[in-house]
């Protein structure tokens, strides 16, 4: 629970010599994320979740987000322990396994998400989406002229990791909020647009490290800058993945007010392009692979009721579905 937590956080702040620092729960989805307040700095400590990653996968993402920030990228910044390494082994009382905790300077900003709520607010979203796309394609630009060292581990999130026997996001085909008829549906569409993502080009322009959950709780404004923050799901993929990420996101916040969705998408695109080339193949891909996510995010919402999704299965079933028909995958 969130005393456990709070506990091992207080214990894994010895490590920075930051025993004495403020600490407070600021986000519990994934990870565990705690603000710590130093008198001379504000940092953001991670407790990442048992299982998910391991230590040479952890290690990796740093090298990679390291290599962003080095191309200008405004990304989380690790801190190294006092003993030189940039993750801590902390265990739980009565836990068999220790948790890894990292620690990184606290970005600045609002999320994203609260500029772009549905509906006519004050702010136009439109300068919001072409300023993600933009950042997207400078996100993509830097990677694509990153080399990852040898030794590099991160999970793929092709066609096996969202439509394998066991995708990362679990077997979205067997959640049990749908029907069996339903599932047998899912079943289909799981064939079919494995078959398309199987064919999607991997070249070096179209496919290499990408975020992965690039939604808007995930990017920070503050001012003009904006910040992209939680790489935990970062790994090998299509780089429209990237994009179809972020305008699934849309799908659903907008659901069903097509005009939103429509001006979103063409704001997010022009931002890109206005930055880096997107093929033709790679503007088709983002249709199968926005139904990819839609599929993944089923099992994702089933398998962790604390992220407060399960309500939302039925919704997420229809786009699904909806999505699907569109291209004429059952």
């Amino acid at each position: 629970g969130p005393n456990a937590l709070a506990a091992l956080a207080r214990r894994a702040l010895a490590h920075w010599d930051l025993d004495g620092a403020d600490l407070s729960l600021h986000a519990h989805r994934e990870n565990a994320v705690f603000r710590v307040e130093a008198p001379e700095e504000v940092y953001a400590l991670r407790i990442h979740r048992d299982g998910y990653h391991g230590l040479a996968e952890l290690e990796s993402e740093h090298v990679w987000t390291s290599a962003l920030g080095r191309a200008g990228l405004s990304v989380p910044e690790a801190v190294p322990t006092r003993e030189g390494r940039l993750y801590a082994s902390v265990p739980f009382p009565d836990a068999e396994t220790p948790r890894h905790v990292g620690l990184v300077r606290w970005l600045p900003g609002t999320p994203l998400a609260d500029s772009l709520s549905p509906g006519d607010g004050p702010v136009d979203p439109v300068p919001c989406f072409r300023e993600l796309g933009r950042l997207m394609a400078r996100l993509h630009d830097a990677t694509s002229r990153w080399t990852p060292p040898r030794d590099f581990r991160r999970h793929a999130w092709d066609d096996d990791g969202l439509l394998g026997e066991a995708p990362f996001w679990g077997r979205f085909w067997e959640i049990r909020a749908a029907t069996s008829s339903q599932r047998k549906r899912l079943h289909g569409i799981r064939n079919a647009l494995r078959e398309v993502l199987a064919g999607l080009d991997r070249g070096p322009d179209a496919y290499g490290m990408i975020h992965a959950d690039l939604n808007a709780e995930n990017v920070l404004i503050e001012g003009e800058r904006l910040s992209v923050i939680d790489f935990d799901d970062a790994g090998f993929g299509w780089y429209a993945f990237d994009l179809a990420v972020a305008l699934y996101d849309r799908l659903d916040a907008f659901h069903p007010a097509k005009p939103h969705f429509d001006r979103a998408r063409s704001a997010v695109l022009e931002g890109y392009r206005s930055v880096r080339l997107l093929t033709p193949e790679q503007l088709d891909s983002l249709q199968p692979l926005m139904l990819a996510r839609a599929l993944s995010i089923l099992s994702w919402a089933e398998d962790r009721p604390e992220s407060g999704y399960q309500g939302a299965i039925p919704l997420f079933l229809e786009i699904a579905f909806a999505r699907a028909s569109e291209l004429g995958l059952g």
